[in-house]
């Protein structure tokens, strides 16, 4: 008749050496993970910022479409004050500008290279007409890839110019961001929402 075991083990098993091992490993995952996201926020604050803009431009397309329903002919003033007019009243009030990123906020240009109207908002963090290489050119980066998310976001060597409105309109469609060159000193970056 065999007794049973009452005495205390010395040691672990290898099943609990195992299980001990894969939860370490999964919790430096996770850990690893965090401290990723942690690390790059300036990137995500720009990211946030890129995806209230692009709520703003749609927001400001659809004003157009039921300003036109609405009045019978389309806007003309480039400041959008006709869409929070009182006699308008489609929005209550215009997107407020995101002062990470421009000095000015949006405007509508009727006259575009593209043949059709299209809402602008000019990327000019530093209040500067033409920015070298810095956070316009991200935002603009940001701004296409988020976009198409086949266009790379490489967030440590983007490029100055990307392209004019013309070729960008081919490419992405009806929103999308584009440069303008003054010949000398840079680019000028501008997000647009062709109607």
């Amino acid at each position: 008749m065999t007794q049973p075991y009452n005495g205390m083990r010395k040691g672990i098993s290898l099943v609990e050496m195992t299980i001990a091992v894969i939860l370490f490993a999964l919790l430096s995952t996770v850990a690893m993970l965090y401290y990723k996201n942690l690390f790059n926020i300036d990137l995500t604050s720009k990211k946030a910022r890129i995806a209230a803009l692009m709520d703003q431009g749609y927001q400001l397309s659809g004003a157009y479409d039921v300003f036109q329903a609405q009045m019978g002919y389309s806007p003309s003033l480039t400041d959008l004050s006709e869409f929070n007019a009182t006699n308008v009243l489609i929005l209550r009030r215009l997107p407020n500008d995101i002062r990470e990123m421009t000095s000015v906020g949006w405007e509508l240009n009727t006259t575009t290279p593209v043949g059709r109207p299209a809402f602008l908002f000019p990327i000019d963090l530093n209040g500067t007409t033409y920015n070298s290489l810095g956070d316009d050119d991200l935002y603009c980066a940001i701004y296409n890839h988020e976009i198409n998310k086949t266009v790379e976001l490489n967030t440590s060597n983007h490029a100055v110019d990307y392209g004019d409105m013309v070729t960008n309109y081919a490419r992405y469609g009806d929103s999308f961001c584009f440069s303008e060159s003054n010949g000398t000193t840079g680019y000028k970056h501008w997000i647009a929402v062709v109607k």
